[in-house]
C-alpha cells in the first residue's frame, strides 16, 4: 500500500496539483496510496481479504489506513512524542498505534541497511527530490528542503537524517517492543499462564547505523575554519595579547 503509483514529489509540492483538492491538503500522497490500494482491491480476483467477515475487514482496513497515514513525515515528531508518552504506561499502547510506528520506521529504514543498499536508496530518493526542485525552479517557486540540486549537501543531510530522525525512531521502536513484551509476560503471569522467557529484543540496526553514519561523515566536505580568538574569562579576546595581560 506504500508502493502504489504516485507523482515522484513530496506532499508539499502536490498541494499545487489536483490531488490536493481530492484530499484537502492533508497527507496528500499517503491518502492517495491507501485510496488507490483499496480501489485495486475492489477489482475482481484482486482482494486477498474477501474471506474476512465484515467486522474483521473493517478492523483490518482501520489499521491499514491509520498506519499508512502515519508515514506522513509531517506527523513524525507528534507520533514519536505520543509513543514516548504512552510508554510511561505501556499497557495503554494499542495495536493500531504500535502498527503505525512499526510501518513508519520500516518506511524510513534504509539507513539501517547495508551501505550499498542504503546508498542506492539515498541516491534514488535525492534524485527524486532534485527533480522536484527542478520543477519548482521552472515554476518560479522556492525550492523545498533538500530539493535544490546546486546547494544540497547529500552527506551532511544524511548525517542529520540519521542523527535526528532515524536513531531516535529506531531507539523508540526497540523500547516499544521491550515494553510490550514485558506487559505480555506480566499479563500471562497474572492469569496463571506460563510466562515466556522475557528478554529485551535485539537491535541489529544499531551497528549498521553507526557504520553508515561513519561512511557519510567521511564524505562530508571539509569546511574552512574561521580563526577564533582565545577565550578570556568566558569572553573572546578582541585584541592580540589580551590573554597574556589577563594572566599577568
Amino acid at each position: 500500500m506504500l508502493s502504489t503509483p504516485e507523482p515522484p514529489t513530496t506532499s508539499t509540492f502536490c498541494t499545487s496539483s489536483p490531488l490536493t483538492i481530492m484530499y484537502n491538503d492533508r497527507s496528500v500522497l499517503e491518502n492517495h496510496h491507501i485510496s488507490t490500494a483499496y480501489r485495486y482491491l475492489d477489482q475482481p480476483d484482486s482482494n486477498p481479504f474477501e474471506k474476512l467477515s465484515k467486522d474483521d475487514f473493517r478492523e483490518m482496513r482501520g489499521i491499514a489506513v491509520e498506519a499508512v497515514l502515519g508515514t506522513d513525515m509531517s506527523a513524525h515528531f507528534t507520533q514519536i512524542k505520543n509513543m514516548q508518552n504512552a510508554l510511561f504506561n505501556p499497557s495503554t499502547v494499542n495495536r493500531n498505534t504500535a502498527m503505525t510506528l512499526i510501518l513508519h520506521c520500516a518506511d524510513i529504514s534504509h539507513p539501517t541497511k547495508t551501505w550499498d543498499l542504503h546508498k542506492k536508496w539515498t541516491d534514488n530518493l535525492m534524485e527524486e527530490f532534485f527533480c522536484q526542485g527542478d520543477k519548482e525552479t521552472a515554476l518560479g517557486l522556492p525550492n523545498s528542503p533538500l530539493c535544490d540540486r546546486a546547494e544540497t549537501l547529500i552527506p551532511e543531510s544524511q548525517v542529520g537524517f540519521i542523527d535526528f530522525i532515524i536513531v531516535p525512531s529506531m531507539n523508540l521502536l526497540g523500547d516499544m517492543f521491550d515494553a510490550l513484551l514485558l506487559v505480555q509476560n506480566e499479563e500471562a503471569a497474572a492469569t496463571g499462564a506460563k510466562p515466556s522467557n522475557y528478554k529485551k529484543v535485539d537491535r541489529p540496526w544499531d551497528s549498521r547505523l553507526c557504520e553508515n553514519r561513519k561512511r557519510w561523515k567521511e564524505l562530508v566536505t571539509p569546511k574552512e575554519e574561521t580563526p577564533v580568538a582565545p577565550a578570556v574569562n568566558g569572553r573572546i579576546a578582541e585584541e592580540e595579547g589580551e590573554s597574556g595581560k589577563e594572566q599577568d
